[in-house]
């Protein structure tokens, strides 16, 4: 099996859009890529919008020879109605959605589900609603968990988890658990004993306004529970990169998983990539050159609409 992040936060975007191939299906999970229209309350810096579409571009390339795409849920780092990504990725392909009906908070419900599947009408060869479902097409299994809570606060919505398996190995892939703050996010883990796990990690860099001090600890806790679970690699992105201290934040994950012998790493590292740490660093950007960003059509549309 073999693993290729695509887009990530150590990877320069707000994303984790994320390539598996086994021996015989290639899978494309949650092909999107966005900015956040105000961090530090500024917007975008250049070097972001270089980078959205610098992988853009990788992503679409990539979507054309892939056999599944799935989409774990429908925040707009997860899923793009032709903003960004166009929707012709979807074309011809199986597409394992989060069902977008139940389990679902009303902003998904009724605005970005529907707007996304009337961008794809017509386009993959098949849409399926995958929440708990489980699969096998050729020599590899796809299993979804039911829907977990997108993190601590269910206002958020909810989120299918995702496990890969082509025999020899699995990998699973928690979608926007934000560390795993419940323990009905390990259910689904303890059940798949995956080799390898790409999980967001917590919401840090809000600790104190969206995140309680609480359960930032509870998240850290039952990360490391999930590193005790027979891993290999553990890819920690995405959330939890959108904090400059990110490392200290994980530390106890860290000195856990040296204990056992486990691989922790950013997309970026898997890739033998320096983590490129754009956002956390807008105002930093903006210092060394504070000069407007030049915003494409597409990416302007998707910052007006909101992200997360």
């Amino acid at each position: 099996m073999k693993i290729t992040p695509i887009a990530f936060e150590s990877l320069g975007v707000r994303s984790q859009a994320t390539l598996i191939e086994t021996k015989d299906l290639r899978v494309l999970v949650d092909p999107a890529i966005s900015l956040a229209p105000r961090r530090y309350n500024l917007p975008p810096h250049q070097r972001e919008v270089d980078r959205l579409t610098e992988l853009a571009k990788v992503l679409v390339d990539v979507a054309k020879d892939v056999d599944v795409i799935i989409v774990s849920h429908y925040h707009y780092d997860h899923h793009d109605p032709g903003y960004v990504i166009p929707t012709d990725i979807y074309k011809n392909k199986l597409v394992f959605i989060k069902d977008p009906q139940n389990m679902i908070n009303n902003s998904q419900k009724y605005r970005r589900a529907p707007r996304f599947l009337r961008s794809i009408k017509d386009k993959p060869s098949k849409i399926e609603i995958a929440d708990g479902k489980t699969l096998e097409l050729g020599h590899t299994t796809i299993s979804f968990s039911p829907a977990v809570p997108h993190g601590a606060d269910e206002r958020l919505g909810y989120v299918i988890q995702v496990a890969i398996s082509d025999k020899d190995s699995t990998v699973l892939f928690t979608s926007d658990i934000e560390g795993a703050p419940k323990d009905v996010h390990l259910k689904f883990t303890k059940e798949k004993m995956p080799k390898t796990i790409i999980i967001d990690g917590p919401l840090s860099y809000l600790l104190g306004r969206v995140l309680k001090e609480e359960e930032l600890e509870k998240s850290i806790r039952n990360m490391e529970e999930i590193v005790k679970n027979g891993l290999e690699t553990v890819i920690i992105d995405h959330h939890v990169l959108r904090d400059i201290n990110y490392a200290e934040v994980l530390k106890p994950v860290y000195d856990i998983a040296k204990d056992l012998g486990v691989r922790v790493t950013t997309a970026a590292e898997y890739l033998n990539l320096e983590p490129l740490i754009l956002e956390a660093r807008r105002k930093e950007l903006f210092k060394e050159d504070n000069r407007p960003a030049r915003i494409p059509r597409g990416l302007a549309n998707l910052l007006s609409a909101g992200e997360g």
